[in-house]
């Protein structure tokens, strides 16, 4: 589970994230990332009805949230985080999804520095 203190929690936050944060793209995921005024990194999720069902995108969310919750205090300097799920990320492997994440943490910091 995602500790609370690491949830983007307004719409308005969400949104100005997706909307001006820089993009990078992963395989099965996109990452929007804008630099945080402070510390800890917040994460939100983007899993549309593309996904698939309900039941999918819960379970791709679920996927995504535990994969995150490891990789939670990567990111240097803090930032606020929106993971988007792309359609295919349903027909992958959770090992593939998160190597997939890790890569793209990766090209965040690189940018972050």
């Amino acid at each position: 589970m995602l500790p609370a203190k690491y949830r983007l929690r307004r719409r308005g936050d969400v949104a100005n994230v997706l909307s001006k944060g820089r993009k990078t793209p992963a395989g099965a995921v996109v990452i929007h990332s804008i630099p945080a005024n402070q510390p800890p990194t917040q994460f939100a999720f983007v899993v549309s009805k593309k996904v698939g069902n309900s039941v999918v995108r819960h379970r791709v969310t679920r996927v995504l949230r535990h994969i995150v919750a490891e990789q939670a205090t990567s990111f240097n300097p803090p930032q606020q985080i929106v993971v988007r799920a792309l359609s295919k990320a349903s027909q992958i492997p959770t090992e593939v999804i998160k190597a997939d994440f890790v890569a793209a943490v990766a090209k965040v910091n690189a940018y972050a520095n």
